[in-house]
């Protein structure tokens, strides 16, 4: 028996999503590092700026892609289907401010070395980013884990 289209769409939906997961989790340590250890901050700031241009957005917008093709395929959405929603997108906004900050705050270290304080306070917002990312997260897979176990049966 071949998988109905929403399921494949869900499926890739998910891939797409633990990608993210595992990025975010990766930069996660990227930018706790320069906490111990000062002098990989410039590092740091680079190693995040092109993971963010060069993987991150892309998987963002995949995921946002296919959360809305499935919102779109169903009959109804319920009240815990605008929760999940609301969850996603608050995750996803966050993460996009973040990916704002980071650029910023790249391309001020490679324009002029930037000012030292500036840098770490982009730095101790992205920080404050992935724990309200993190959060946001965690309600929509919440239910999103719910929603697939209903779906099984």
């Amino acid at each position: 028996m071949e998988p109905q289209a929403p399921d494949v769409l869900a499926m890739v939906h998910l891939i797409m999503l633990s990608l993210w997961g595992g990025v975010v989790a990766t930069e996660a340590v990227i930018e706790l590092l320069p906490f111990r250890r000062r002098e990989l901050h410039p590092a740091a700031i680079r190693f995040h700026y092109w993971i963010d241009l060069l993987v991150e957005l892309p998987l963002v917008l995949a995921v946002v892609a296919t959360g809305t093709v499935l919102a779109l395929s169903l009959d109804e959405l319920s009240g815990l289907h605008w929760i999940k929603i609301v969850f996603g997108s608050t995750a996803v906004a966050v993460n996009l401010f973040c990916i704002a900050v980071v650029v910023r705050r790249g391309r001020r270290l490679d324009r002029d070395g930037g000012p030292e304080e500036r840098l770490w306070r982009a730095s101790r917002v992205v920080l404050a980013c992935f724990a309200v990312g993190l959060l946001a997260a965690a309600g929509a897979a919440t239910l999103g884990f719910r929603f697939a176990l209903e779906r099984a049966g």
